[in-house]
């Protein structure tokens, strides 16, 4: 039986790791021969994540055999995929993201859904297909909701969202869902051990809009002094990054998730200039005030969009 390889997008956050974990265990219950993988290193969250569940950590794979069969989860962009994904065949995609440029050779099985986490969409099929949920996957799923929700902050969040959680936590039993999800964002807080690449990179992604080839990194923190006191660094990087990946444009967002502000760093005056015009927002310096702009999804991407269209 071919292996069949299922993974989340690059620079790999909670939802796309635990995700592609959960429903390769799913798939696998179907006689499917499953092989989980991940494109990039895991941010400090999802490592703390699979050491409290012990869980082993997938892989790291960024190329495969021409024709690989692949599962994709909490991604369809081609641009935040594997490389040459075209060369690949794509057999299911579980997403709760738009479409923008997605394409298959093939007919492919397709579940997308408008909730905050590609694990929401997941327990659903599980449900529809009476797949028994163990304590450990409860708790998986769990975790990426909570983590791409900011604990319910973020606007991605929905009622449907909140019912799922309390459903699953019937089977997880986890006793503080709430310090749970803090003892998750102290750990991708702590930043002491990593570059400023990684900071930028720890949840970053590329985009492309008529033509226009962009990336936006994300940096979700309990503790925003301590890139905020590396922001001239991290403004640097960030045109390093833009030269070395040929953007047009790039932006990093520290996100206060306790105070629920959002402060933007950029270190091109072209690159300020489009901030300054899509968010009727100032600089001082390289950084500026987006308020309550907690989402890349839903709040930041949109706006993009609309001003490269």
């Amino acid at each position: 039986m071919n292996e069949t390889y299922i993974f989340g997008h690059q620079n790999p956050d909670t939802d796309a790791t635990l995700s592609s974990i959960c429903y390769g265990k799913y798939l696998e219950s179907k006689w499917m021969n499953i092989k989980v993988i991940k494109l990039w290193e895991l941010n400090n969250e999802t490592k703390y994540l699979l050491n409290l569940l012990d869980i082993e950590e997938p892989p790291t794979v960024t190329n495969l055999a021409e024709w690989s069969d692949i599962v994709l989860t909490d991604h369809n962009d081609k641009s935040q995929s594997i490389a040459d994904r075209e060369k690949y065949n794509i057999l299911q995609v579980i997403d709760h993201h738009n479409f923008g440029n997605f394409s298959t050779g093939k007919p492919a099985f397709i579940r997308a859904e408008p909730l905050c986490s590609s694990c929401s969409v997941i327990y659903k099929i599980f449900v529809e297909n009476n797949y028994s949920i163990d304590q450990k996957t409860a708790s998986m799923l769990i975790a990426a909701i909570l983590s791409d929700s900011l604990f319910w902050k973020s606007p991605t969040s929905t009622d449907e969202d909140k019912e799922i959680v309390n459903k699953l936590n019937q089977i997880a039993e986890i006793k503080d869902l709430e310090k749970f999800a803090m003892d998750m964002f102290a750990a991708k807080s702590d930043l002491g051990d990593i570059s400023i690449e990684e900071i930028i990179k720890s949840d970053y992604k590329m985009f492309e809009v008529n033509g226009t080839k962009f990336g936006v990194g994300v940096l979700e923190t309990t503790n925003p002094a301590y890139s905020l006191d590396k922001k001239e660094a991290i403004a640097e990087e960030l045109n390093n990054i833009r030269t070395k990946s040929w953007l047009d444009f790039i932006m990093f967002s520290v996100v206060d998730i306790i105070q629920e502000v959002n402060t933007t760093i950029s270190g091109s005056d072209e690159d300020k200039k489009i901030i300054s015009e899509a968010f009727w927002v100032d600089f001082e310096w390289c950084t500026a005030d987006l308020g309550n702009v907690l989402s890349r999804k839903k709040q930041v991407i949109p706006v993009l969009n609309k001003y490269f269209g």
